[in-house]
């Protein structure tokens, strides 16, 4: 029968070896792929402030590339965007009505603006929310109007140029 005993003095060594490799392993890339914060996109509807969560926005983060890809919602109404060495990027309504202004839809946010101090996006549809550091809030809504008109127009009267095959005035 053989007794196992652990000696302090010999196992000492182990022990701070296994400390120092798991303090490299905190500082090793993997360690600094766990603190990574992503940048994050909300989108809410701006009628009800609730989460869209069946949206596909085009993103497209600028260092050189020219395309967009299209990224999912998920539950929550929010996509999460690794932006790697980007400085801008640019989000596009894909499914929903964009409440931005005109003269806001094609614009390339600072990505260093957005992880400091968020950006909310304009809004003129309704809706109020206000982003968190490393969040872009956009404001949309269903593209369900359709503009009803009261009646057609008549139809142009048989002596004009618009129906030239009407019967000749007499």
């Amino acid at each position: 029968m053989s007794c196992s005993f652990v000696n302090p003095i010999v196992d000492k060594p182990r022990v701070l070896v296994r400390a120092a490799l798991g303090f490299c392993l905190l500082l090793s890339p993997a360690g600094y792929a766990q603190q990574f914060h992503p940048l994050r996109i909300r989108i809410l509807n701006a009628k009800t402030n609730k989460p869209i969560t069946d949206e596909r926005l085009n993103v497209a983060l600028r260092v050189d590339q020219i395309g967009s890809v299209s990224m999912a919602t998920d539950k929550n109404g929010i996509i999460l965007v690794d932006t790697g060495q980007a400085t801008t990027i640019r989000i596009l309504a894909n499914m929903y009505a964009d409440c931005r202004p005109r003269g806001e839809l094609y614009t390339d946010y600072s990505i260093a603006t957005v992880m400091k101090s968020g950006i909310t996006t304009g809004n003129l549809c309704g809706g109020n929310a206000t982003a968190k550091p490393g969040e872009i809030v956009l404001y949309e809504v269903p593209k369900t109007f359709i503009p009803a008109y009261p009646a057609p127009p008549l139809p142009p009267p048989p002596h004009s140029d618009e129906n030239p095959h009407g019967p000749p005035n007499e």
